[in-house]
Parts: C-alpha cells; structure tokens; sequence
C-alpha cells in the first residue's frame, strides 16, 4: 500500500517545519507556503535527507483557489489522510491602534485562511483522516495588545469545533492545538527581550515551548491513538494556565 499524504499549511515556519519532519515518518507530505519558498524548499531537503517524501506547494489559501490547490497538490502525492493548518500572524498593536487593513490583514491569515482549509477538507480529506488546526493561547488569555489576533484565533477554535461536528459523519477527526509561547524566529524577531523572559517564566516550566513540544502533539492528533478525540482544543503550553 503507498504512503498516504499531508499537508502542512505554513510547512516552512517554525512549528509547521517540525510537524513537516515528524508526519514525513508516515506520510508524503506537502509544505506548504504563501510567499517564503526557499524556507519550504529547506524543509523538503531535510525530510529527504532523512529518507522521506516531500514537495513544497505554494498556494494562498485564504483563497478558494488557493485553498482547493492546496489540497488537490497534497492529493496527488497519496491518499490525503492529514491535514494542519500552522500557518498565522500577529502584531501588538493597540486596540486604539486597530485600522481596517489591520483587521482585515489579520482576518485573511488567521481566520479566513481556516475557514477555507477547511471547506476543502470537508470536499477532499479521505474518510476517517484527521484534520488539525493550531490556535494561540491568546484565543484564552485575550492578552493586551492583541485584541485583533485573539478574537481571530477565538474564530479558529469556534470553526473547528463547527468542522469536527459535520465531518465526524465521514469518521474525520477535526481539533484544535493551542500552543503557548514558542521558540520560533519569529517570536524573536518581533518581540523584546525582556517580554519572550516574561513569557518563559509565565508556565509551570519555566521556558518557551520549542516547535517541536507543539509538532508532537500534532503527530499524536494525526496518529492512530488518537481516533475518539475530536471537536477539542488541547493546551500545549506547559502549564501556562
């Protein structure tokens, strides 16, 4: 029997690139991307180098076409089993800062960009697959300065549990991972210093999650122990709250 196939929306981020390695064990996978190709195509060099099968995919799947491209690209590679959307954005800017392009800049990647992953995935995910979503702590902590990113990511998990309810009928589990803080470029290249040591000190560990804390989590949603769970949202945040 081949491999049957994932796609990993975001495959070349930080956390998209760690679930792309752990999947290819089991899976062909599609990295997905948006604009940052050389980043997909390191990740399909590294899954090779250790034996695996990968193709980046470039697509906007904020977009009907984008999103069915997608899709039907990882289709090709095998029986379409997974799909995980990783891919999202995030700013501080103040509520009394929010303008429409803002709004709308955030809507596109964080929520609409879900919405219609996951309308393809109720068209072409195969029975009894497994679709997985990554959410943000912010959706719970509704932290300051990020009114716009939390209310998107409040969306993702609402969505979601929609998704789960309606393709369970078909056996496709549908959840949702929230990390807290991770260890990613870039968290560090958007965020001070002195708040990633806040943020590190702020869980019961003690440090930032690394991309691939959240990648293992996803791996087991993905796997066969997982199949009774579904339409829930699971904290990977090490205690956070």
């Amino acid at each position: 029997m081949s491999m049957p196939s994932a796609l990993v929306i975001g495959g070349g981020g930080g956390i998209g690139s760690a679930v792309c390695r752990r999947l290819a064990t089991t899976h062909a996978v599609a990295v997905g991307y948006r604009r940052n190709a050389g980043r997909a195509a390191s990740v399909v060099d590294a899954i090779a180098a250790e034996g695996g099968a990968a193709v980046a995919v470039g697509a906007d799947v904020a977009t009907d076409e984008g999103a069915a491209h997608a899709v039907a690209a990882a289709a090709e590679l095998g029986e379409l089993r997974a799909v995980v959307h990783c891919a999202g954005a995030w700013d501080y800017t103040r509520i009394d800062g929010l303008t429409a392009d803002i709004v709308e800049r955030d809507f596109a990647v964080n929520l609409k960009s879900v919405l219609l992953t996951l309308s393809a995935c109720g068209r072409e995910v195969a029975d009894d697959g497994r679709v997985v979503v990554l959410s943000s702590a912010a959706a719970y902590l509704a932290p300051a300065r990020q009114s716009s990113y939390a209310a998107m990511k409040a969306g993702v998990e609402a969505a979601t549990r929609v998704a789960a309810k309606e393709l369970g009928r078909r056996g496709v589990a549908v959840n949702v991972v929230r990390p807290g803080a991770t260890d990613t470029d870039r968290l560090r290249e958007s965020t001070a210093d002195a708040a990633i040591e806040a943020m590190a000190s702020a869980n019961a560990f003690r440090r930032l999650g690394t991309a691939d804390d959240v990648a293992r989590v996803v791996e087991w949603l993905v796997g066969p122990d997982s199949g009774w769970v579904t339409g829930s949202v699971i904290d990977a945040n090490g205690g956070l709250f």
